[in-house]
């Protein structure tokens, strides 16, 4: 199905289902997944066998059952995690890196967990976190989120500098965010650097127009540099995007990844916009 859609020159998710349907001068989309998608790496289920446990640089845990369970299979205990901080909504995981972390947004400042942990305790290291911009829901079409690269090198989203290496990018293609009783499936289909502005302050995401003028731009870019997922170079503004953002301290730019929704486990995935 997916070789038939690059064909036809446009992208269409695989697992995304979308509904079309007039709401006043909005448009209502509606994301599904069921299955996981061909490549020839195999799929999603095969990039990772998680051991009994896996802990975060927070302190933070999420648990499954064996070393054959796979990363969809993870079992995140959201309660006992809002008992200790009721800002955390979700928990984002991408194999064969140390992003594994709780994701946070603050009702006080876009900018708390700059110097606050998950732990909501002071702490330079910061924390993974979106904007009040954004719905905890994941159901903007762009869905920004925040982690600082370090000065060593150990910061919470260090890791997404690796994407500028070819071979990795290539060789790293899921990214899973876990909500209460539900997991997405991203697929990552780009990496490079950019400038180092807001995207949720120069794109206006609620609008089709904004999302269209964000593609352009990206597609229009193709900087030296940019690692871009083959099939997918044609995402558009009906799709769900969330796009992971590092700066290494002193640096004027920052380094982006950016995926495409290809599983809602749930089919809770559904948003209105308009022109």
């Amino acid at each position: 199905m997916r070789s038939n859609i690059k064909k036809a020159g446009g992208l269409l998710l695989l697992l995304l289902v979308i509904a079309v349907a007039g709401v006043g001068a909005g448009i209502y989309i509606e994301g599904r997944g069921t299955e996981k998608p061909e490549n020839e790496t195999g799929s999603a289920e095969k990039e990772e066998a998680p051991g009994d446990q896996v802990r975060s640089n927070s302190g933070l845990a999420r648990t499954n059952g064996s070393a054959e369970e796979t990363a969809e299979d993870v079992q995140i205990d959201f309660s006992a995690l809002r008992e200790r901080n009721p800002d955390i909504f979700a928990w984002i995981h991408i194999p064969g890196t140390s992003v594994d972390y709780p994701v946070l947004q603050s009702g006080q400042s876009d900018t708390y967990y700059e110097s606050h942990n998950a732990y909501r305790e002071e702490d330079d290291a910061g924390a993974v976190y979106i904007e009040l911009a954004n719905l905890t829901s994941m159901c903007d079409f762009n869905t920004v989120l925040h982690g600082k690269a370090g000065a060593d090198g150990n910061g919470l989203f260090a890791d997404l500098y690796r994407f500028a290496d070819s071979e990795f990018f290539a060789d790293h293609e899921y990214v899973y965010l876990y909500l209460d009783g539900n997991v997405l499936v991203y697929e990552i289909f780009a990496a490079y650097e950019r400038e180092n502005t807001s995207l949720i302050r120069t794109y206006d995401f609620t609008y089709l127009s904004g999302c269209r003028q964000f593609l352009d731009d990206l597609y229009g870019t193709r900087e030296m540099g940019m690692n871009l997922r083959e099939g997918w170079e044609n995402v558009n503004e009906y799709n769900y995007v969330i796009t992971l953002t590092a700066q290494e301290e002193g640096e004027e730019h920052q380094f982006v990844v950016l995926a495409v929704l290809i599983q809602d486990t749930a089919g809770t995935i559904n948003r209105v916009v308009t022109e």
